[in-house]
């Protein structure tokens, strides 16, 4: 770890346009044994791509603004001197350039080291259990034994609006179940816009997740309020269900934080969420033909939410396999867009002893 904070100190001096001519060992070396697709090129451009990684997994708000900044990886910073770069990144936190130095620079170096020792360690993970990840588009079939029962589960790598075959997905949205633009990334954004009823120019005539989350808020009196974190609002798939998607179970696990656009997420409002989730799937089970089988989950929170990946997910799993034990065993889909989560997803299922399905 000190290796690589030190590594990581000599790359915020000399500044990106002199990678090249630097001596990084330990930095090249993590580059060849991370998920990251660039590193396989080798070379400097194997290094940055691990740090636009590592950064890119902070999750943004201060300390990746000032981790941005630090190593000249915004738009058009890369040939700033070391120390314009410290200044900027003295800015993203509102201290004074000599109370960056002395304090915030060292926690900025400890946190990306932090995210470029996960980068490399689900590699490793998923080589060693045989569960190489796939693609963007790709999955991984894998078998876990609960309370004596085979439960299928299923990790995706493709965009959450690219999704077929699973009946129930779960989208986390913030307590006050406004969901996010049409133009956002998220995964309620890209369920919407997937889920709206389109006319033949494309217009948007019936905006349905919407449309129905605010009858459930209005049927529950809850219009302009927040409600508990951990509950679910079941709605329609509406366009998506051509797509084998029959239900939209929204998850409330997001804290606005006031006068900002970020969010805060308590950790147990996801175990919470998950049971209610899955309550609420068995109750609606039978009311389909054929009945639901099939339950996704994005890693809930790990977004603008700012929690890590493992963290989310250790939460996740813990609460779906308690109630998998205690009520009986549905097809479990894991859904990431980026192949390092998967990653991410895969070594922790592998350390919890889950095996590869083999065709059958």
């Amino acid at each position: 770890m000190e290796d690589l904070v030190g590594e990581l100190r000599a790359l915020r001096e000399r500044g990106l346009v002199r990678l090249r001519h630097t001596d990084l060992p330990e930095l090249r070396s993590a580059a060849a044994r991370s998920s990251v697709l660039d590193a396989a090129r080798g070379g400097p451009g194997a290094v940055e791509a691990l740090l636009r990684a590592a950064i890119e997994n902070i999750g943004g708000g201060t300390l990746g603004a000032a981790a941005t900044a630090t190593f000249g990886l915004g738009r058009g910073a890369r040939d700033r001197a070391a120390q314009d770069r410290r200044r900027q990144a003295a800015l993203a936190y509102g201290v004074s350039v000599e109370r960056f130095r002395k304090h915030h620079e060292r926690v900025v170096l400890e946190q990306v080291a932090e995210e470029i020792i996960k980068l490399c360690v689900p590699a490793a993970g998923s080589a060693r259990s045989g569960m190489i990840m796939p693609e963007l588009g790709g999955r991984v079939d894998l078998e876990a034994r609960i309370g004596g029962a085979s439960v299928p589960v299923i990790v995706h790598v493709e965009p959450v609006e690219l999704l077929a075959g699973v009946d129930i997905i779960v989208a986390p949205i913030n307590l006050h179940l406004e969901p996010s633009h049409h133009f956002k990334s998220s995964v309620s954004a890209a369920l919407r816009r997937s889920a709206a009823i389109r006319g033949t120019d494309g217009q948007i005539v019936a905006d349905v997740l919407a449309d129905e989350l605010h009858a459930w808020s209005a049927k529950h009196g809850r219009v302009g309020l927040p409600i508990a974190p951990g509950t679910i609002a079941a709605t329609s798939s509406g366009a998506l269900e051509s797509q084998g998607v029959r239900r939209i179970y929204h998850l409330a696990v997001a804290s606005p934080r006031p006068g900002s656009n970020d969010y805060d997420i308590d950790p147990t409002s996801i175990a919470q969420g998950v049971r209610n989730a899955m309550a609420m799937a068995r109750a609606e089970r039978s009311l389909f033909e054929p009945e639901l089988a099939s339950i996704g989950f994005p890693l809930l929170g790990a977004g603008r939410g700012g929690l890590p990946p493992e963290t989310s997910f250790t939460w996740l799993w813990s609460a779906l396999e308690r109630d998998l034990g205690e009520h009986g065993p549905w097809e479990i889909h894991f859904i990431t867009r980026r192949r390092a989560v998967a990653d991410i997803v895969l070594a922790k299922l592998a350390e919890a002893g889950l095996a590869r399905r083999l065709p059958e």
